[in-house]
């Protein structure tokens, strides 16, 4: 799985994804105003029209964890047991939670009145049923693995479901909140999969009143935000662009090469965090690279914010640790060595080869112009540090083999960690024996620090603790973080207050209209 993202964040497409420390697609926390500064009425949107590109499925397990598009509409349509506030804090989503002593077992119990859009209560079985559904996926879905320590579901109440763990957890809760962990109606879900004409019973804020073909007409049945959306489904993204061009819909990702198209007719800040990353793996197991001088050289050597400029433009921000921006802890602080030093990178690479580079370095991308083109740019770092590299870009699956199978002195590969928790980015990449560990990191010290940090009830010692072995990892070197993409998204001139976080779900509670006073 984490070799399927590593080529779908380097194709074309998935490198329009985008991610800064921003979670608004425009500034909510200022008194909009006018040229002359005058401050503008506002108030809020009952009509909001949304563009979602690219969807395939209402089903929440079949969304990808890349995909902003599906992940926003499996959050308009479902809900989860949990979602995370502002500071990274599980809070009750459909479910109060608690634990034992050592977090091995959770016990989540519904909140009373909690219905599907048609009025049905939700009920211990439908959480059971749902999440079990997940962990069926087995290998072939991230999510599944990120729950994969689960041991059993049980539906102990008609409002109480036990969840057990084989090790302990104090982060199920955050990792739960993701939409890929969505609540389903067991009936309509199986229904809508056998390609009838039913409509999944959601579990979230909405019912869907109008389906057709590639739209949606949702009404609003609690919360606060407007009370009617209309999705609009499009095949890709530039058709969703012409239909915001054209004034026929309220807000849309955009590709990124289309970006000042959509800014000309859209509130200027666009930018949101996704927590979707690039890195450039070294595995320390393969001649030369044991060498620390040298990993720390080519650490040193690379220029992120120009690498993300040359090719990514706005679509990515530069990435110095590796937990990504919108999730707790993804504070932008490097925590390894960090570039650009030229001068000490060049001391150090002298310094792992005193008699010169016998032969160039192995770098391994695929074959998608994206990685081809980071390739290239890194290319010409490393050599400007005496690091003489050579690019070898092979067919999606020919590279994907190769990385999965190990044994790689360096390589270009993508991660998107599914739910916003440091664990979903440090333990499945750096455990030892871990899938997902393609770099061959292994230590110890490290993975008794991982298992506890997850284990930790206390949420800021366990803060601290995540900090401490991202610290610990990146001194080993075992990756250099490159970038981190953002989602481009255009709200039409006037609305504000459409947030969208980092693990793609999407807040509409505040959202507003502007207009000048008088006007």
């Amino acid at each position: 799985m984490l070799v399927a993202l590593a080529a779908a964040c380097s194709d074309d497409d998935a490198a329009e994804r985008s991610g800064d420390a921003s979670t608004t697609t425009a500034p909510t926390d200022v008194a909009p105003t006018t040229t002359d500064g005058a401050v503008t009425a506002s108030e809020p949107v009952e009509l909001l029209r949304l563009a979602v590109p690219g969807v395939q499925s209402l089903d929440p397990v079949a969304a990808s964890p890349a995909s902003i598009a599906d992940l926003v509409l499996a959050d308009l349509l479902y809900d989860t047991l949990t979602r995370v506030d502002d500071a990274g804090r599980a809070v009750p989503g459909l479910a109060t939670f608690a634990a034992n002593a050592d977090r091995t077992i959770w016990r989540f119990t519904l909140l009373d009145g909690v219905t599907f859009a048609d009025g049905s209560p939700i009920t211990a079985d439908d959480v059971a049923f749902s999440l079990q559904r997940v962990l069926d996926q087995g290998e072939r879905s991230l999510a599944a693995l990120r729950v994969e320590t689960i041991d059993s579901i049980t539906a102990a109440a008609p409002n109480i479901v036990d969840i057990a763990l084989r090790a302990p957890s104090a982060v199920l809760p955050e990792t739960l909140s993701s939409p890929m962990y969505a609540i389903t109606d067991d009936v309509t879900i199986d229904a809508y999969l056998a390609g009838g004409d039913q409509t999944p019973n959601g579990s979230g804020d909405f019912t869907v009143r109008i389906e057709q073909a590639r739209r949606m007409v949702l009404e609003r049945r609690r919360g606060s935000g407007p009370s009617t959306v209309v999705v609009e489904i499009f095949e890709d993204e530039d058709t969703a662009l012409e239909a915001f061009l054209a004034a026929e819909v309220d807000w849309t990702v955009v590709p990124a090469d289309r970006l000042g198209e959509a800014l000309d007719a859209s509130e200027p800040s666009g930018l949101a965090a996704f927590q979707a990353a690039l890195f450039l793996g070294i595995d320390a197991g393969v001649a030369p690279m044991e060498n620390d001088s040298l990993r720390r050289a080519i650490a040193l050597t690379i220029d992120r914010t120009a690498l993300a400029d040359a090719v990514f433009g706005p679509t990515a921000a530069p990435l110095a640790g590796i937990i990504p921006a919108g999730v707790p802890g993804g504070d932008g602080g490097c925590r390894g060595p960090c570039g650009p030093e030229v001068g000490e990178a060049t001391r150090l690479s002298k310094e792992a080869f005193p008699e010169g580079q016998d032969r160039p370095l192995r770098l391994l991308v695929d074959d998608s112009a994206a990685q081809i083109a980071v390739g290239g740019v890194l290319e010409k770092q490393l050599e400007a540090a005496g690091v003489d590299v050579e690019v070898d870009s092979l067919e999606v699956e020919t590279y994907q083999q190769l990385i999965a199978g190990g044994q790689q002195q360096m390589f270009v590969f993508g991660w998107v960690g599914v739910a916003r928790t440091p664990a979903s980015y440090l333990a499945p990449l750096f455990s030892s024996g871990s899938p997902d560990n393609v770099t061959g990191f292994a230590d110890e010290a490290v993975d008794l620090e991982l298992a506890a940090a997850t284990a930790e009830p206390i949420a800021t010692v366990r803060a601290r603790a995540w900090r401490d072995i991202e610290t610990k990892i990146l001194e080993r070197v075992p990756v250099v973080p490159l970038v981190q993409f953002r989602t481009v998204a255009a709200a039409r001139r006037g609305i504000t207050g459409i947030r969208l976080a980092a693990d793609g779900s999407i807040d509409l509670a505040g959202v507003a209209i502007t207009a000048a006073k008088g006007g």
